[in-house]
């Protein structure tokens, strides 16, 4: 329907033209992470008016996210060079409700630009955008970046500066028309602004980024500079980004309040006395069935946000890949309450005095060390245990973006082509909650959605089939 670059609404100067990476955005494939916001039918705007507001604060965000619309130029390095970031409209025959509530796979990537699926990229860009237009005025917004250049928090990061400046535009456009019926064009806008007023109203529903330019992304390699030494090629191995050969099914299944509360309960009864959170104990009961629906051990692998386990803790709006990676191994004899235990302790393991040691001199081969063992433990499985992959996206503020005309009804990370793989967000349906999306083999989910203790604490009307 319509295809383009989106350059950033103003040039980059040339001494930020040449962006060097951190030693850790070196150690990562250049694959996406894809996310698909929905969203009901605006009242005010069409869905060319929502286009067109979309396109420029892009083009108004990606002045701040310049290394976004820049292209790779080695392994250690972005050439900032404005061509762009890919943006692609596209008409989806079908109801929006409808592709939430019974969704299947294959229309899920269809949402996604280049159709992205978690695994490795072949596209030049580093963010891509696709705008799907359904037919009842909904709009489902996909955002994909590489994982090359930054993670989950940094993508939720450029999420929330984009749709602070679009609502901010959408505000500015209905102060300086002094009527909702009628809009211009967001370029128009700063044109019709002349008071200083007006000027600080619409710095301020930009968002309240007036950091630097290039403060966001040099903080992490300042610290942490490449090494230029890494040639990709080896480094695929050290994440589950392969793309597999079997068919994969993939579930939505949401653990309301109540019932995290009652799972809480009954790890007491069982005899822990640890304060567990809902993403723990939530974590350990998918764990358990997994490995009952494998019939063998597991390894599970969780990757671990450090911004704010380093001493001192880094700011949250530091952009690139700020993570380590813990794992720990259950029987599959093991009850769920006992694998509560070792998930904390694993996620308790990255702590202040293990992240420091990637300040010191050996920090680079800290990092590739932690990487490589996951990259080991991936290649070495077999029928006696196998590998689950469990991220979690709580707490992160995806339902918070509000590009002007509401917040998302829902969010899926739409990582549809990694096996074995599990993304945690919280509930938008039931706050306080958490639901799981869940990557498997077709058989092997079977079994895993009869298993009796995951239908105990999950309500059959909040398991959503995928397929």
């Amino acid at each position: 329907m319509c295809e383009e670059l989106i350059k950033p609404s103003s040039p980059t100067p040339h001494e930020l033209r040449d962006h060097k990476i951190s030693f850790i955005d070196e150690l990562i494939p250049h694959s996406s992470i894809p996310l698909i916001l929905f969203f009901k039918k605006s009242e005010n705007l069409t869905q060319s008016q929502v286009c067109n507001h979309l396109k420029a604060s892009l083009s108004q965000t990606l002045t701040q996210f310049y290394p976004l619309a820049g292209r790779i130029k080695s392994q250690y390095s972005i050439d900032c060079n404005d061509e762009g970031a890919y943006y692609q409209e596209s008409q989806v025959d079908a109801s929006l409700l409808d592709i939430i509530k019974n969704p299947k796979s294959n229309e899920l990537v269809q949402l996604t630009p280049y159709n992205s699926n978690g695994t490795l990229s072949n596209f030049q860009q580093l963010l891509a955008i696709q705008v799907n237009l359904f037919n009842c005025g909904g709009i489902a917004l996909s955002i994909s970046i590489s994982h090359k250049i930054g993670d989950a928090s940094s993508l939720c990061k450029f999420i929330m500066n984009w749709s602070n400046a679009s609502e901010g535009s959408i505000r500015c456009n209905t102060c300086c028309t002094n009527s909702p019926e009628i809009l211009l064009h967001p370029c128009q806008i700063l044109k019709k602004y002349t008071t200083s007023e007006a000027s600080d109203m619409h710095l301020k529903n930009m968002g309240d980024n007036k950091v630097r330019k290039d403060s966001i992304f040099s903080c992490l390699p300042s610290i942490f500079p490449s090494r230029g030494t890494i040639d990709n090629t080896l480094n695929v191995n050290n994440m589950p980004i392969r793309i597999v050969a079997e068919k994969l099914v993939v579930k939505r299944i949401v653990f309301t309040t109540s019932n995290i509360a009652k799972m809480k309960a009954k790890l007491i009864n069982w005899g822990y006395n640890e304060n567990a959170t809902r993403v723990e104990v939530v974590m350990a009961l998918i764990w358990k069935c997994f490995m009952a629906a494998k019939g063998c051990n597991s390894v599970a692998i969780i990757p671990v946000n450090i911004r704010q386990r380093i001493v001192p803790p880094f700011d949250e709006n530091s952009f690139g890949n700020f993570f380590l990676v813990t794992s720990c191994i259950a029987n599959v004899e093991n009850e769920w309450c006992s694998l509560v235990g070792k998930i904390k302790s694993a996620i308790g393991r990255i702590d202040g005095n293990y992240v420091e040691k990637i300040r010191g001199e050996d920090g680079f081969e800290f990092v590739n060390s932690n990487f490589k063992q996951v990259g080991k433990i991936i290649m070495s499985q077999g029928d006696d245990f196998r590998v689950l992959t469990i991220s979690s996206w709580c707490k992160f503020p995806i339902y918070e973006a509000n590009f002007g005309w509401g917040e998302s009804i829902s969010t899926i990370v739409a990582t549809l082509g990694i096996k074995d793989n599990i993304v945690l967000l919280d509930s938008k349906e039931f706050p306080g909650g958490i639901e799981a999306w869940i990557v498997m083999v077709d058989q092997e989910m079977t079994l895993f959605e009869q298993d009796k203790e995951l239908q105990d604490f999950t309500s059959l009307d909040a398991i959503c089939d995928l397929n």
